[in-house]
C-alpha cells in the first residue's frame, strides 16, 4: 500500500508523531507479553483522520488491523 502526494506527507508525518510512537509501543509491549493482539477504543485514537492514519500506517507496517463494533483490533505482523 503507498500513498500518493499530499496524503504521503501527511503520513510521514503522522507516522513521527507521539501518539503514533505511543501506539506502535503498546502494540510491541503487548507482544511482548506473549498477546497476539492489541486492542484500542476509537476514543483513544483522536479524530476520525488520526484514525484512518493510524490504522493506515500500522497496515503500512505489515500489522493486520480489524475493525470491531467500537475498536480496531491489531494483529501480530503478516
Amino acid at each position: 500500500m503507498t500513498a500518493h502526494g499530499q496524503a504521503a506527507i501527511s503520513l510521514d508525518e503522522f507516522d513521527q508523531s507521539t501518539m503514533m510512537k505511543q501506539i506502535l509501543q503498546l502494540v510491541e509491549a503487548s507482544k511482548e507479553t506473549g498477546k497476539k493482539q492489541t486492542h484500542f477504543a476509537f476514543d483513544e485514537l483522536g479524530t476520525s483522520r488520526e484514525a484512518i492514519f493510524i490504522i493506515t500506517l500500522l497496515r503500512i507496517k505489515g500489522y493486520t488491523v480489524d475493525l470491531g463494533n467500537s475498536e480496531i483490533i491489531v494483529k501480530e505482523e503478516k
